[in-house]
């Protein structure tokens, strides 16, 4: 399914969003390793699975760091979803930024390609060799996040916005709620503290 094709399901799709994240904030390159810490977190909370965990906080770094790189607004944004449709869940990044429409053009065809390659270690590699400069877009830092993080790509080009989406399928998550194991913090205990996560 494309960017497009989620944005706009119809209300019958029966999609089950068990978490769900939304930023907006000023394109700054000290906010980055916050916010891939951020979803890097959330994957802990939502799954408990380092492995994912890791693959995300590095497609999130990547992510977060081109459009803070490459914005020419002073807004961008960043979305996380855990969701569950027919049985299937699925764990996906969303950012949005603008840019200029003659740049966009410029690199279209090598979001394409990272969308469509059979074959992303192949394409990593001979970007690395390449080492030619892309306008508008850092090519070898999504390159990377197929390649080494095994994450779908995708794309929409809307005007001077760039829509940029990685996900992928995850085991049924556990049930949601607050524990000693996830929080680590044995003031759960008390009484006083009894309320939380009922």
């Amino acid at each position: 399914m494309s960017v497009k094709d989620r944005e706009h399901e119809p209300p019958g799709a029966d999609k089950n969003v068990l978490l769900f994240i939304s930023l907006a904030f000023f394109p700054s390159e000290f906010l980055v390793t916050a916010i891939s810490q951020l979803v890097s977190d959330f994957c802990q909370i939502g799954l408990r699975d380092l492995d994912l965990s890791s693959r995300f906080h590095m497609a999130a770094h990547e992510l977060a760091e081109n459009i803070t790189k490459y914005s020419t607004r002073e807004r961008v944004s960043l979305e996380m979803e855990l969701a569950e449709t027919a049985g299937v869940h699925t764990l996906s990044v969303r950012t949005k930024n603008h840019t200029s429409p003659d740049r966009l053009l410029e690199v279209e065809r090598r979001l394409q390609e990272l969308k469509t390659t059979k074959d992303p270690v192949a394409l990593y590699d001979r970007m690395i060799e390449e080492t030619a400069p892309l306008e508008g877009v850092s090519g070898l830092g999504l390159a990377r996040i197929r390649a080494e993080g095994g994450l779908d790509f995708d794309y929409r080009i809307e005007g001077d916005e760039l829509t940029m989406v990685v996900q992928a399928p995850v085991p049924c998550p556990p049930p949601l709620g607050l524990d000693r194991a996830m929080i680590g913090d044995e003031r759960l205990d008390r009484p006083d503290h009894g309320a939380v996560g009922r």
